[in-house]
């Protein structure tokens, strides 16, 4: 009987220490677009294209790409 309680206070207190470890990482682009949704500037119609992870592994911005 004093095996069962050590071993279930020993479970209770590792899922205590897993769960007050936490970590969180934001990715995001910020200020994201400055003139909305898409523009002309000079003739041409540039849109804005959302951030992603790029090949090897890589956070690219978004930007303005001509349309």
């Amino acid at each position: 009987m004093k095996k069962l309680i050590l071993l279930l206070l020993a479970v209770l207190s590792i899922s205590g220490v897993v769960q007050a470890i936490s970590l969180n990482i934001d990715v995001g682009d910020r200020p994201y677009y400055v003139h909305g949704g898409g523009y002309w500037a000079g003739g041409v119609y540039y849109v804005w294209v959302p951030g992603h992870w790029g090949p090897r592994h890589h956070w690219i911005h978004g930007h303005y790409r001509v349309r």
